[in-house]
């Protein structure tokens, strides 16, 4: 054996659970089988808590307002776009629950085997870029804790970088000590995160609630005015369209959480349906606490410190500065917190997700733990400071993300409850080649590719125009600011109609024969009855490969051998 075959050898994921790894699948991309189905519905409670409940989410109700409109009206756009990126979330995670499976599975069905790449690699740049703002901010949280600890220490750093850059050398040193915090927590395999989600919600939630608390019962004078109302002046028309470009602020902001959220409900426990009414309830209930507290905190300390401060480690140091030993131990604590907040969205939501789909470019060499990793790494290149850099930047990068992401959207929604009508041939998912009824042509599902750039051709001129000084249209600018509800529904519609017009007739029959049985739509049924199927009522490419593996001193089914 050469050197080189040698080395990759070495470099190859080691065996898990004996399943050898190979092109399509490894033991993180499998679909989870009973030992790892641990999330129950207080699980899917207290991960929507980490989500939902961390200085983004707390920065969107802010920046509503900065950018236009008054705090009740915020307050609208964020009920409503709570509502709205709850019904979407639900809708799409239905399938990770129902089938244990996660996003870059599903992907596949949709886009087809080689086609799903493109879908994995938009998914791994938004959390190379997410992980960067999350970690640029739990960075600034860590600064805020050791400067109440050692105040003269901290403020005496050097700064190599010139003022163009937005940040200082204490900011980027905290930044890279957060991002050392997360390599640890990285290790821990999703199923195993029950107890991480257990304390971490609880710090979180009364945090945020103590922090208002203590900014209500110590505000001089009042609310802020400039706060809760801003100083221009909207006409009617104009004040519609920024609510409906508000309302797309709130989902674009939680959008690429929608779309992977297949990777934290394939965990879920039996009965499924439990765990997605759960996430279902908690989702809007906690995007809107966090973003009131947010304004309610900013408006009730904005005249105490001269400004308004909508970012929480910024609202720290002041109260740091302004106060004595008793503001910087509070402000330790309160910092302390919130850093666990951020670690809370950044473990699961970039770096684990993020993980699985690097997996899937190359799962005979990268596992979750690998790709998680290099996602941490690469992420060294984003310049998250500058994404926050004002409230309306910040609002620009949450609506940018949904012109690419809400398409995708509504792909893998049409896949899975119009096209497939419910049913997935699970194992056909891990072979390479025509015998996969979700190979299409050469592996790529043209219907699918149409329909996406559907979706993403009527917001482009109003995100080109958004993101930069580039003049574009009225109209085009009114189209981009309900861009996820149209992309969303053109991708959605047309998939469904090019399916219907070309269809796929490996598929077709499928679905066909499964309906006509009255087969199980979810997993373990669905696997059960295709076992039982007699070899003479079904064609061979409903065979499908199953092994025993033990789980404790349990036989469960699973899906690896041959696949």
């Amino acid at each position: 054996m050469s050197l080189r075959h040698r080395l990759l050898k070495k470099l190859e994921v080691p065996n898990q659970e004996e399943a050898q790894a190979d092109r399509w699948n490894n033991h993180d991309l499998k679909p989870v089988e009973p030992a790892r189905r641990t999330w129950g519905p207080r699980a899917f409670i207290e991960l929507w808590i980490l989500v939902n409940m961390n200085i983004s989410g707390y920065q969107t109700g802010s920046s509503l307002v900065a950018d236009g409109l008054r705090w009740w009206q915020a307050i609208i756009c964020i009920i409503f776009g709570d509502i709205l990126a709850a019904i979407f979330c639900t809708l799409n995670s239905t399938s990770g629950a129902y089938y244990h499976i996660g996003y870059p599975a599903i992907a596949r069905i949709a886009f087809g085997m080689n086609g799903s790449y493109f879908a994995v690699l938009n998914r791994i740049l938004l959390s190379v870029v997410w992980f960067g703002v999350q970690a640029w901010n739990g960075g600034l949280c860590v600064l805020v804790c050791l400067r109440a600890i050692f105040p003269g220490h901290i403020d005496r750093i050097p700064n190599p970088f010139p003022a163009r850059t937005g940040m200082d050398g204490a900011q980027f040193m905290c930044y890279i000590l957060f991002m050392l915090i997360c390599v640890p927590l990285t290790y821990i395999h999703p199923h195993k995160l029950n107890m991480f989600f257990k304390i971490c919600s609880v710090i979180v939630f009364i945090n945020q609630l103590a922090m208002l608390i203590w900014a209500l019962a110590t505000m001089d004078g009042g609310l802020s005015s400039s706060v809760l109302s801003s100083s221009k002046t909207l006409d009617r028309s104009s004040l519609a369209w920024a609510m409906c470009s508000g309302i797309m602020a709130q989902i674009g902001g939680i959008a690429a959480g929608i779309l992977n959220d297949n990777d934290f409900t394939r965990f879920a426990k039996a009965p499924e349906r439990r765990a997605i009414i759960a996430q279902a309830m908690t989702f809007p209930v906690t995007s809107f606490l966090t973003s009131l507290f947010g304004i309610l905190i900013t408006a009730a300390t904005a005249e105490r410190y001269g400004d308004a401060l909508w970012n929480p480690p910024d609202l720290l140091l002041a109260v740091q500065k302004a106060g004595g030993s008793g503001s910087r131990a509070s402000t330790f604590f309160c910092a302390f917190a919130w850093t666990i907040s951020q670690l809370g969205i950044n473990i699961p939501g970039n770096l684990v997700a993020g993980g699985v789909d690097v997996a899937a470019l190359w799962p005979k060499y990268i596992n979750l733990r690998r790709g998680a990793y290099m996602v941490l790494l690469i992420s060294l290149a984003v310049n998250p400071w500058q994404l926050l850099s004002s409230s309306s930047v910040f609002l620009e990068v949450l609506s940018a993300y949904s012109v690419f992401l809400s398409p995708m959207t509504g792909l893998l929604v049409s896949q899975y409850y119009v096209i497939q009508r419910r049913y997935f041939k699970v194992p056909d998912l891990y072979i390479g080649g025509k015998q996969s009824i979700y190979w299409y042509s050469r592996g790529v599902n043209w219907r699918a590719f149409v329909a996406f750039f559907s979706g993403v051709a009527p917001c482009i001129t109003g995100f080109v125009g958004s993101v930069s000084n580039h003049p574009v249209p009225l109209a085009a600018t009114h189209i981009y600011d309900i861009n996820y509800i149209v992309g969303f529904g053109i991708s959605f519609v047309l998939n469904w109609a090019l399916h219907a017009l070309f269809p796929v007739p490996e598929q077709r029959e499928f679905v066909r024969r499964m309906e006509e049985a009255g087969a199980p739509t979810h997993l373990d049924g669905l696997m059960e009855y295709l076992e039982g199927i007699d070899g003479k009522s079904t064609d061979d490419s409903y065979e499908v490969p199953v092994i025993d593996e033990k789980a404790g001193d349990e036989k469960d089914v699973s899906l690896e051998q041959k696949l």
